[in-house]
C-alpha cells in the first residue's frame, strides 16, 4: 500500500462527486410525476391490474385442476402407474403453462406501456407536461437508464417505454 498524500487528488474526488451526485426533482416536478401517478389511480390501472392477476391466477389454478387428473400428461414422461403431484406440478407449469405465461408477459407489458403513456398525458392535462418532461430526464438520469433502447428489445422487455418515446408523446402537444 502507498502512502496517501492528503490534499493530492481530493479536489479531483470532489469533483467528481459533485459531478455524479443524483440532482433530484423540484416541487413542481414532483407535482408533475404525482399528477402521472394519479393518473394511474383516476384511470384505473391499478384496478385493471388487479383483475387481471386475478383472473388468471384463477384460469392457472382451473387449469391445473383439469391437467393434473390426466394420465395421458404423465405416461408422456414416463409415469406409467402412478401420478405424483410434484411432478405434475413441473409439468403442468415448465412445459405447459410456459408458453401461455410467454404470451400473457407480452400483452401485461404492452399494456404497462399504454397505462404509461395514459397517465402521462393525464399529467399533461393537468398543465404539468414540462415539468413531467424534465422529471422524467432528471429521474433517468439519477437512476443511471440509457435513453436508447432498441424498439423491438424494449416492446418485448421494458414495462415503461423508454425515455426519448414518452418525451417525444409529451412534446408533440405539449400544453405549458
Amino acid at each position: 500500500m502507498e502512502p496517501r498524500n492528503d490534499g493530492e487528488g481530493d479536489s479531483e474526488e470532489i469533483k467528481a462527486k459533485v459531478k455524479n451526485k443524483k440532482q433530484g426533482c423540484k416541487n413542481e416536478e414532483v407535482l408533475a410525476v404525482l399528477g402521472h401517478e394519479l393518473g394511474h389511480w383516476k384511470l384505473g390501472h391499478t384496478v385493471k391490474n388487479i383483475i387481471i392477476s386475478q383472473m388468471n391466477s384463477f384460469l392457472c389454478f382451473f387449469l391445473f385442476a383439469v391437467l393434473i387428473g390426466r394420465k395421458e400428461l404423465f405416461a408422456a414422461f414416463g409415469f406409467y402407474d402412478c401420478q405424483p403431484t410434484l411432478i405434475g406440478l413441473l409439468i403442468i407449469f415448465q412445459f405447459i403453462f410456459s408458453p401461455y405465461n410467454e404470451v400473457l408477459s407480452f400483452c401485461l407489458t404492452v399494456l404497462s406501456r399504454r397505462f404509461e403513456f395514459q397517465a402521462d398525458a393525464f399529467a399533461k392535462k393537468l398543465g404539468k407536461a414540462k415539468d413531467l418532461y424534465s422529471a422524467l430526464i432528471k429521474l433517468n438520469k439519477d437512476n443511471l437508464g440509457f435513453p436508447v433502447s432498441d424498439w423491438l428489445f424494449s416492446m418485448w422487455h421494458y414495462s415503461h417505454p423508454p425515455l426519448l418515446e414518452r418525451l417525444q408523446a409529451l412534446r408533440s402537444t405539449k400544453q405549458d
